[in-house]
């Protein structure tokens, strides 16, 4: 079964020498079966075969298992005089000269990676067979650079962003639709953002800040084109029109008078007023309850001395079943 499906995995391009499976991927021995190929320098086709050559590559997973492929290519003679290439290696839609990805597999890394960072990319392409290091997909990246975009929708979203603050701006470009960035363009003036403008005619709404640059830039490309301001900027433009508002009703400088009272409140001093006659009952009340204060205080400090006594002497202690009070 896994022979069948291999043979419809590389369609005729390669013959399937041997399989190897283990637990977590599957290692996959292809010669090709080509008669020739055109040079990559001059593009003239060559039947002439100077060798063969081994190579390796990762393809798209298999059921969750990675996928190597050991390659033997053919090498041709470039018979073009004019052509500064001697030898050249095939290359086929499978894959690429120089490349350690086939043109599937790059495809779909690029997509992924073009949908969030290339650290979180990373992660979500191991867990489908997919070894491939943070660094070489942001390489992959960058030299996919203009041949590889987002389709741009009919909503775009349009905002400035610092690399620099204070220096050095850019202008962001996103999808409303799908929320992915389409564009990143270095400077944030309406020059900059015409031109990209142009490009894609077909655009009917843009959203964006309160730049003027932004502002004026769709008005001259894309006259039809509908602006909407966005949720941020909508209600810091009511805040500011009725901070205008509030400043025709209210004079600029509102002046509270002070009032000075150096006599406290009535409660105040109702609070504080002490009777000398109820100080007098209340400290014969705990005389005639407690005894005299000076008698209870020798008291209290005599049993607790002679509780700590107790507790320095363990003989004492056990002999003792009760407190001793004196």
């Amino acid at each position: 079964m896994l022979t069948d499906l291999c043979e419809n995995f590389f369609p005729s391009l390669y013959t399937m020498a041997h399989i190897y499976e283990d637990k977590n991927s599957y290692e996959f021995w292809l010669v090709s079966t080509g008669e020739s190929s055109k040079c990559p320098e001059c593009g003239e086709e060559s039947r002439r075969i100077h060798g063969y050559q081994q190579r390796t590559a990762r393809d798209l997973s298999i059921l969750g298992k990675g996928v190597t492929l050991n390659i033997t290519q053919k090498k041709y003679f470039c018979d073009n005089s004019e052509c500064g290439t001697d030898i050249f290696t095939e290359t086929n839609e499978l894959i690429e000269a120089y490349s350690q990805f086939t043109r599937r597999c790059r495809e779909y890394m690029l997509k992924v990676a073009a949908r969030m960072s290339c650290e979180g990319a990373v992660k979500i392409l191991a867990y489908q067979g997919i070894r491939v290091s943070g660094d070489t997909l942001l390489n992959m990246v960058k030299a996919a650079g203009e041949s590889y975009r987002s389709e741009v929708g009919k909503k775009i979203g349009v905002d400035d962003w610092a690399y620099r603050r204070g220096q050095e701006y850019g202008t962001i470009i996103c999808d409303l639709e799908t929320h992915d960035v389409i564009e990143v363009l270095k400077g944030r003036d309406s020059e900059t953002f015409e031109k990209w403008l142009r490009g894609y005619p077909d655009i009917e709404i843009v959203s964006r800040d309160r730049a003027s640059e932004y502002t004026s830039a769709v008005k001259k490309v894309l006259p039809e084109a509908v602006q909407i301001a966005d949720r941020f900027h909508i209600t810091k433009n009511l805040l500011e029109a009725l901070n205008e508002t509030m400043k025709g009703f209210m004079p600029e400088v509102i002046e509270i008078p002070v009032v000075e009272n150096t006599k406290p409140p009535e409660l105040v001093i109702q609070a504080l007023e002490i009777d000398s006659s109820s100080e007098k009952t209340l400290g014969e009340n705990i005389n005639n309850e407690c005894g005299p204060v000076e008698s209870t205080v020798s008291e209290i400090t005599m049993e607790n001395e002679q509780i700590e006594v107790i507790e320095r002497n363990p003989a004492l202690k056990k002999t003792l079943n009760h407190p001793v009070m004196i």
